[in-house]
């Protein structure tokens, strides 16, 4: 018997009318509370063992994004009569390379950058402080602003403060050690990814019954197609703006031109919205070589900008990214919200797989209802 049956049968069978109550509760309310409860314990542990491996899950999601990425490379060399294992190596042989001038060249100039501006920053600030843009500001505020810089700097460069801030030294060297061992993991995994992506659609589909497995497998080779030229794509812009940022510092004389750079390319990651983020950053940031700079930086990256959006996207994207603009904008915030970066980096990715979906599989169906249900 049914635990959701009514209390009794015999109530029915000699016809008596049973009461909502009845009705609504269980047969054994003791053994379904006690099966609901197990249910709720079994939810908090499974909530609880996901967060415990969510760094581990991150990774493995990085490792898949990247090598969807590096898939269109692939299919490149595929389509220059080159075999998918010789493509699969020279990519992976790039994207190597690519690792390697990253931590060999990126790496300690742009520590040597931070070194050095820490190192010229109380003559920058001291510099700031007697321009005359900062002296109108200060008058115009009346404002000590001199006093709240240096209490500033004064709290943030003691040991004290590091200490809470980074939780302590012990936390923060475990933190650098999660992070190394965090990289390496991503790069062997977007290796074993692209090595072993079409196998992987291939297990995907044999789990789909026969008769779905060829509508299946044209579904998901569109989704792979099209994140993976979004990904390449993103990656691709990026690069270009970082170029540009590069350039543009180095010209109004900036002494961080390769953290501008760094920090421009992870910025502009995420569409649309990216680009107009980091100019109130590099503005702002040039600030502390002179107003004319930050003037000169914030005419030429935005005019980059326009460029970008007119030339540079539909060359380097293509049909990749038939994605409508509200819904990217609206899809960034709200993988913003969730996931921060990540989520905004994956919203793009995201919404073309689910309007894929929509024209492939919703779609057809809807229009296939050409009369209205019976009843």
């Amino acid at each position: 018997m049914d635990e959701t049956e009514p209390v009794t049968h015999t109530e029915r069978e000699r016809g008596r009318p049973l009461s909502r109550l009845q009705l609504m509760l269980p047969a054994k309310p003791l053994l379904s509370g006690f099966t609901v409860a197990v249910g709720v314990l079994l939810a908090i542990a499974l909530a609880a063992t996901i967060a415990g491996v969510s760094t581990v899950l991150i990774s493995i999601f990085l490792g898949m994004f990247l090598a969807l990425g590096l898939d269109p490379a692939v299919r490149a060399l595929e389509r220059r009569r080159m075999s998918r294992a010789a493509g699969v190596a020279v990519v992976a042989a790039v994207f190597l390379a690519v690792v390697a001038v990253i931590l060999l060249v990126l790496v300690p100039m742009t520590i040597r950058q931070v070194s050095a501006a820490i190192e010229a920053a109380p003559e920058t600030i001291a510099a700031m402080q007697q321009s005359e843009w900062y002296l109108a500001l200060e008058a115009n505020l009346g404002v000590d602003l001199s006093a709240v810089v240096a209490e500033g700097i004064h709290s943030i460069t003691t040991l004290s403060s590091f200490l809470a801030i980074s939780g302590g030294v012990l936390k923060a060297g475990f933190g650098v050690i999660g992070a190394v061992s965090s990289f390496i993991m991503v790069v062997v995994l977007t290796l074993y990814f692209v090595s072993s992506l079409q196998s992987i659609k291939g297990a995907v589909v044999s789990l789909v019954p026969l008769y779905r497995r060829a509508r299946f497998a044209d579904v998901l080779e569109e989704i792979t197609r099209s994140v993976g030229g979004v990904v390449s794509g993103g990656v691709t812009l990026s690069i270009i703006n970082a170029l540009v940022v590069l350039v543009i510092q180095f010209a109004v004389g900036s002494s961080i031109p390769a953290v501008m750079a760094i920090v421009a390319f992870f910025v502009t990651l995420v569409p649309m919205i990216g680009s107009l983020v980091f100019l109130v950053i590099g503005s702002v940031a040039t600030l502390f070589v002179s107003p004319l700079a930050a003037l000169i930086f914030a005419i030429a990256y935005l005019v980059y900008i326009q460029v970008e959006a007119y030339v540079v996207t539909p060359r380097v994207m293509g049909k990749a990214a038939a994605v409508p603009g509200v819904l990217v904008i609206i899809g960034a915030m709200i993988g913003a919200t969730l996931l921060g970066l990540l989520g905004a980096l994956v919203a793009i990715p995201l919404t073309a797989s689910i309007l894929i979906i929509v024209r492939k599989v919703w779609i057809p169906r809807q229009n296939s209802q050409t009369e209205p249900p019976d009843g």
